[in-house]
């Protein structure tokens, strides 16, 4: 069976292609964007880096869609940490499966994006499922790119804060 991964929450893509560029050739990913813009715009930059056929945009509310897609799923990505949806994403896990959940930390073991990606690495290392440590680290290289372009993460940088305004 070919590599399924599912993503909450497409935004610039960014992670998306991450996702992709780790899976093999015959593995698909779905992802579920809820702002028409950003996901027209996500689909034509798949499209452009030769994953267009790999990856699946669906535009609307996750809450609304979940129901109509069929597990199971390798990884599922929810970047959000809407807690509305966790028992569905759960549901549509394959035994063995990974939730990467949440924005900025890991709700159930208070770890950052990072630090739970390094450990599903070497839970992968140990578990024998080698065909997932690509995709992690393609992950991780792509939150370390998102959270250096947050100008909130780094008050060196002299960019506009939220609070600025």
């Amino acid at each position: 069976m070919p590599m399924r991964i599912l993503e909450i929450g497409t935004g610039t893509g960014e992670a998306t292609l991450a996702l992709a560029a780790a899976l093999p050739p015959d593995g698909l990913l779905i992802s579920i964007e809820p702002d028409t813009t950003r996901a027209a715009a996500a689909r034509r930059r798949f499209t452009a880096a030769g994953f267009g056929d790999r990856i699946s945009v669906i535009i609307g509310e996750p809450i609304r869609f979940l129901h109509k897609i069929s597990g199971p799923f390798d990884v599922i990505v929810q970047h959000d940490a809407d807690e509305r949806i966790r028992e569905r994403l759960e549901a549509l896990l394959r035994p063995g499966g990974m939730l990467i959940a949440g924005h900025k930390k890991y709700s159930e073991k208070n770890m950052t994006i990072a630090e739970w990606l390094a450990q599903a690495k070497a839970d992968a290392e140990k578990r024998g499922l080698p065909e997932l440590i690509p995709m992690l680290e393609g992950l991780a290289q792509a939150t370390e790119r998102l959270r250096a372009a947050d100008w909130n993460d780094n008050p060196d940088q002299e960019t506009p804060r939220d609070n600025d305004q």
